[in-house]
C-alpha cells in the first residue's frame, strides 16, 4: 500500500471567513481529528477510528474526519469502504487534495489505474507541492510502464521522469525519486546515470537494499566489477541473506577475477 494524505491544517477548519462562512466548527472536533491523526501515525486503528467518529459526532460533514475514517479502512484493506469514506470527504469539500490522493490510491489498488492517475492530477491542481500526489502518480506510470510493451513503456516512462523531476525541484533528497529514476535509466540501458542516481539514494538511504543493489548491478554493466561488489556487501550487511545481493555479489566477483 502507497503512503496516504494527512491533513496539513487541521485547524484552518474553524476559522471563519469573511465570505458566507459554514457553521462554526465545535472546537472539540477538531481535537479528535487531530488525536485520530497521531493515532493512525502509531499504527493503531481502533483508536483512530474512535477519535474520528467522535469528530463525526459533533459534525457529520468534517471533511478532515471523513478522510481519516477513509485511511482507517483503506489500512484495514476494505477498499470499497474507503472509497466511499474519501468519496464523503470530497462531497463536502471537494479541494481537500489529500482526499483525492487517497481516493486515487484506493482506485490504483482496485485496478483502475486511469482513474487513479486522474485523482492524482486533481490533487496537483490543487496543491502542485503535494509530495503524495506526485510520488503515487509518478511510481503508477513507472509501474504502468514495466508491464507495457517497449513502445508504450518509453512514452509512459518519460511522463514518469518528468513527474520526480518535479519532486526533486522542490524536494532534492527524496531518496524515492533518486531510485525509481535510476531503475528506468538502468532499464534504458543508462548504466552510468543510473549509477549516479542509485548512489545518491544510497546516500540518501544508507539502508536501502534497492538502491545499493541498483548501484552494484550498475557498476558492474560499466566493467567496475570491484567497486560492484562492494556496493553488494554493503546491501548483505544491511540486509544479510539477500538473494539479489547474494546472487549479483557472487556474479561481480566472478567479474572481477576473484
Amino acid at each position: 500500500m502507497r503512503p496516504v494524505a494527512f491533513p496539513l491544517a487541521l485547524l484552518a477548519a474553524a476559522l471563519p471567513c469573511g465570505c458566507a462562512a459554514p457553521p462554526r466548527l465545535h472546537p472539540r472536533a477538531a481535537e479528535e481529528v487531530a488525536r485520530g491523526y497521531r493515532y493512525l501515525g502509531q499504527g493503531d486503528l481502533e483508536k483512530a477510528e474512535v477519535a474520528f467518529d467522535h469528530a463525526l459526532e459533533f459534525r457529520p460533514d468534517f471533511p478532515e474526519a471523513l478522510n481519516g475514517r477513509g485511511i482507517v479502512e483503506r489500512r484495514r484493506g476494505r477498499l470499497d469502504a474507503a472509497r466511499r469514506w474519501f468519496e464523503q470527504a470530497l462531497e463536502v469539500a471537494p479541494d481537500l487534495a489529500e482526499a483525492r490522493v487517497n481516493l486515487g490510491e484506493a482506485l490504483l489498488a482496485a485496478g483502475h489505474d486511469d482513474l487513479g492517475e486522474a485523482s492524482f492530477r486533481q490533487a496537483l491542481d490543487i496543491d502542485p507541492d503535494l509530495l503524495p500526489a506526485r510520488l503515487d502518480l509518478a511510481r503508477s506510470l513507472l509501474h504502468r510502464g514495466r508491464a507495457a510493451g517497449a513502445g508504450e513503456r518509453s512514452a509512459l516512462w518519460r511522463r514518469a521522469r518528468r513527474e520526480y523531476l518535479h519532486l526533486l525541484e522542490s524536494r532534492p533528497n527524496l531518496a524515492e525519486a533518486w531510485h525509481d529514476l535510476a531503475f528506468m535509466d538502468y532499464q534504458a540501458g543508462e548504466f552510468a546515470r543510473a549509477e549516479a542516481g542509485y548512489r545518491r539514494a544510497a546516500e540518501l538511504d544508507p539502508r536501502s537494499v534497492e538502491a545499493l543493489h541498483g548501484l552494484c548491478i550498475a557498476l558492474c554493466r560499466q566493467g567496475r566489477c570491484a567497486d560492484g561488489a562492494a556496493a553488494c556487501r554493503r546491501c548483505l550487511e544491511v540486509a544479510p541473506g539477500t538473494p539479489e545481493c547474494r546472487r549479483s555479489l557472487a556474479g561481480a566477483l566472478a567479474c572481477a577475477g576473484g
